[in-house]
């Protein structure tokens, strides 16, 4: 099985990557947006593989 990584650059761009991998069928695993030392949100797609959004660089 593979994990995928993938960053965005700020906190806005992250909330949209999450409501566009839910809107894909994607599930959260954890949601660490409010974390002040990484911004991440761990998800499963359809078919239970895992995933990370997070922003790269500062969480905010």
């Amino acid at each position: 099985m593979l994990h995928l990584d993938f960053s965005v650059d700020d906190l806005d761009a992250l909330l949209r990557s999450r409501e566009r991998a839910l809107d894909l069928g994607a599930t959260i695993l954890r949601d660490g947006v409010d974390d002040p030392e990484e911004a991440i949100i761990i998800f499963a797609d359809p078919a239970g593989h895992p995933f990370c959004i997070f922003v790269l660089g500062e969480a905010a």
